[in-house]
């Protein structure tokens, strides 16, 4: 399983998933974390100029191998889009990046889907 954990920073879990450019990229076997890596996406290579403003229309995409994302924010579109891809999106308030994946691995990472969002906060 691989796990994309949004990181702006480079540092916590941070940023939006639709503009994020930074992820940490954990693959998983067996309950165990082979690796761990940051990608480093290139400007328009953001979630949201390909299934929100359609700047560019790509077949391949390095977010697209991916299993789940966890972020800050997501919007319902975005995540919608990426369900479509067969990738699940959480929005998540861990701000540990290494906790978070430990989280995962033993099934207590509390998450929630972007159109499970209700709270107006303009972003649902």
């Amino acid at each position: 399983m691989k796990i994309a954990i949004t990181s702006e920073n480079k540092k916590t879990v941070s940023g939006n998933a639709d503009t994020c450019l930074n992820y940490f990229v954990f693959t998983i076997e067996n309950e165990r974390i082979v690796n761990k890596e940051l990608l480093a996406l290139a400007k328009g290579q953001e979630l949201e100029n390909i299934f929100v403003n359609k700047v560019v229309e790509i077949f391949e995409h390095p977010l697209f191998d991916i299993d789940m994302i966890l972020a800050e924010d997501i919007s319902p579109l975005v995540t919608a889009r990426l369900k479509e891809r067969q990738t699940v999106a959480f929005i998540i308030e861990e701000k540990d990046i290494d906790d978070t994946i430990v989280q995962v691995i033993q099934g207590r990472l509390q998450g929630y889907v972007a159109e499970e969002h209700n709270c107006n906060c303009g972003s649902c």
